[in-house]
């Protein structure tokens, strides 16, 4: 019987498609660049790809932050403090806390029958402010949030710290997620029980051991 929830945050809590684009929006505002479609698509695709590379362990969240714009602005031949102008990005995130549709019914479902830790790849004080916006952050038993941590998820050493800290043993904790490769591969390996959560019903090629998989947050409720 599962006495702890772990869940992810970005794309399972909040929406962090939204928060992306009003932060870029804002962001190039606040440096007089143009902003237009192609340029925001252009930052997409280099974000992902670089998100992509992380999950592979092959680069850093940190190095994720410090390239994209820096990225962006070489092949635009922008010539601008790409430096600078990432860590108004990141104040501009950290202010985006839309919810993912049934995100606060379901915590507020999760926390009153379970232990409920928040577990992300970012960073604590950005997490943990917009968890505050979102008014979800008092449901929380805690925040594993990965540059706190010291590991990145699929690490295993970034489960097994949030396992150590939360005190409870790995039969005992289910972890949800919608990240194939940060979550239901990463927390899989560790011998965690997961739940994919897959709001455009994608499908999968990877062989991965997956306990459940809920379209709707509120499908949560069916088995917990």
């Amino acid at each position: 019987m599962y006495k702890a929830i772990f869940i992810d945050i970005d794309d399972t809590l909040l929406d962090f498609n939204h928060a992306c684009q009003s932060a870029f929006d804002k962001t190039m505002d606040q440096f007089n660049l143009e902003k237009n479609k192609a340029y925001y698509e252009l930052f997409l695709k280099i974000n992902n790809i670089l998100w992509e590379q992380q999950k592979r362990g092959e680069i850093s969240v940190q190095d994720v932050v410090d390239l994209r714009f820096k990225q962006l602005f070489t092949s635009l031949q922008i010539e601008q403090n790409y430096n600078y102008v990432s860590n108004t990005f990141q104040d501009n995130l950290a202010m985006e806390h839309v919810l993912v549709d049934g995100a606060l019914e379901i915590i507020d479902y999760l926390s009153g029958k379970y232990s409920v830790f928040a577990a992300s790849n970012s960073f604590f004080e950005m997490q943990k402010s917009r968890l505050e916006r979102a008014h979800l952050l008092p449901r929380f038993s805690g925040l594993f949030i990965s540059n706190e941590i010291g590991f990145e998820k699929p690490d295993f050493r970034f489960f097994e710290t949030c396992l150590n800290r939360s005190g409870f043993a790995k039969q005992e904790i289910l972890f949800v997620g919608d990240s194939l490769e940060a979550d239901m591969k990463g927390a899989g390996n560790y011998g965690l029980d997961t739940c994919w959560y897959n709001p455009h019903q994608l499908k999968t090629d990877l062989m991965l051991d997956i306990q459940y998989t809920v379209n709707h947050l509120s499908d949560l409720k069916t088995f917990l």
